[in-house]
């Protein structure tokens, strides 16, 4: 039996991936601190991660022979700078280095794409240096070769929008300010982002843990759009393009970034046959989960 390892699996990514690993005829375990949504097939340990007992039991209770480590601080506006990003970059290690002496057998960890830094052009696995700018970024990084050496896998997800991801994102509080009938200031949108919508996001991860693929790999839809294109669609869904106030905002930081963009050609060896539908119809099926959830409003 393969029996797999969810930790940070009530989160926006993880939720969507639960069902997933069910389908492929793992059987799936999830560590959480408080929330577990209902998935079939999920057996649930209550664990915190950060600590040396709670990593301790999630392995013991869960007994894993595969494990995707998902678990980190990113609630928006608050993750990038923060110093509990060193505690979970620790942390992680740890749990790599507990997981091998329980002989799991295949590991995945996930970061990001803020591991790269400014790049100028599509960021590619083996060819781009890694120069992140945020502590976020840089624990992560600090995580992911941890993981590489070892001999683990090593997932850099980009831009995940989709069902469940946090309000305080792009694509949620555009929605929710152009229901209300609000203006929504924004940057000059130029920037260039990887769009990856989170149900085709878990298939990827899948895949590769599914695979005997190691080292860094990234977790993208490989399409490169502006985030003036990307505002201005969702918009227009909404009939409400001329609430959008381009240029109101200075873009400062990382999100001054002009390109934050994948090279996948790694994840397609593995994940080919994932299907992956193009960003317009997955960004309509985004407005239409929040609107369900967005009663009386615009």
């Amino acid at each position: 039996m393969r029996r797999v390892l969810v930790t940070g699996a009530s989160g926006f990514i993880g939720r969507a991936l639960l069902p997933v690993l069910v389908g492929r005829g793992f059987e799936v375990h999830g560590v959480a601190r408080k929330a577990r949504p209902a998935v079939a097939g999920v057996t649930w340990h209550a664990a915190d991660l950060l600590t040396e007992a709670g990593r301790r039991h999630a392995l013991s209770a869960s007994r894993p022979t595969h494990l995707v480590h998902l678990a980190w601080e990113v609630r928006p506006g608050h993750y990038r700078e923060h110093p509990i990003n060193r505690l979970w970059a620790d942390a992680s290690i740890d749990l790599l280095s507990r997981a091998r002496a329980c002989g799991v057998s295949r590991m995945l960890g996930i970061g990001s794409c803020l591991e790269y830094g400014p790049q100028s052009a599509p960021c590619e696995e083996r060819t781009s240096q890694c120069r992140p700018t945020t502590l976020y970024g840089r624990a992560k990084l600090a995580t992911a070769e941890a993981y590489i050496a070892a001999g683990a896998t090593w997932g850099r997800v980009f831009v995940p929008f989709g069902p469940h991801e946090p309000e305080a994102r792009l694509i949620p509080s555009l929605i929710r300010s152009l229901r209300a009938g609000e203006h929504f200031a924004c940057s000059h949108g130029g920037q260039l982002r990887d769009f990856v919508y989170v149900a085709d996001l878990a298939q990827m991860i899948a895949a590769v843990l599914d695979s005997g693929l190691t080292g860094a790999v990234n977790l993208a839809s490989g399409e490169v759009r502006s985030l003036r294109s990307v505002i201005e669609h969702v918009a227009g869904l909404l009939d409400a393009t001329h609430l959008v106030r381009f240029d109101a905002l200075a873009a400062t930081g990382l999100d001054a970034e002009p390109i934050l963009a994948a090279d996948v050609r790694r994840l397609r060896g593995v994940s080919a046959s994932v299907p992956v539908v193009g960003f317009e119809e997955r960004a309509a099926r985004t407005l239409a989960w929040w609107i369900d959830r967005l009663p009386g409003r615009g």
